[in-house]
């Protein structure tokens, strides 16, 4: 008897956590003037709502029907085509004095990885909160007429869409220019 007693309080045990993976809820719903039904979990003032008690079971934890993700091929190329580039300043050196009588700053960068022959991109020089447009190819960049003492360089890479795929970290040079003495 003692054993026929214990099955039925683990029958019990099972019913009730069955139950209590079931809950309840209501939906309320309604139709607009273009015939569009919608559904909401609470009642939308100023709408005339009819409700529906629904029973919810808990999915089990591994879906055995997953929906599959919609996938567009052109988004996936994209993701693939993006690459990480890195820009660096090779010259001048940060805090290096320049001296140039005519203001000319001649900057040289380094990209890796390379460019592909058809990546329509721009390079940029700024100096200071002037940008400067840069020989993309060669990475080589240079900025006229600039007057003597400290100024911030850094250079960028831009796709067609102005968004910066690559940045060098900001380098402070200082451009020195002889005064003559009249």
């Amino acid at each position: 008897m003692k054993k026929l007693s214990g099955i039925i309080g683990l029958a019990f045990a099972f019913t009730g956590a069955a139950h209590a993976a079931t809950e309840s809820a209501t939906v309320y719903y309604w139709t607009d003037a273009n015939g569009v039904m919608h559904f909401s979990d609470t009642p939308v003032a100023g709408r005339t709502m009819q409700t529906k008690q629904i029973d919810i079971a808990n999915p089990p934890a591994i879906n055995p029907n997953p929906v599959p993700q919609a996938s567009d091929t052109n988004t996936q190329a994209n993701q693939q085509a993006v690459i990480a580039y890195s820009l660096s300043i090779t010259s001048p050196l940060a805090e290096e004095t320049i001296r140039s009588n005519e203001g000319k700053i001649r900057v040289q960068s380094q990209l890796s990885p390379a460019l592909p022959d058809n990546e329509p991109v721009n390079l940029f020089l700024n100096v200071d909160s002037t940008r400067y447009p840069c020989n993309t190819a060669a990475l080589s960049c240079q900025a006229d007429n600039i007057v003597r003492g400290a100024h911030q360089l850094k250079t960028e890479l831009v796709d067609q869409s102005g968004k910066i795929l690559a940045s060098s970290e900001s380098i402070t040079i200082y451009l020195h220019q002889t005064i003559v003495a009249k």
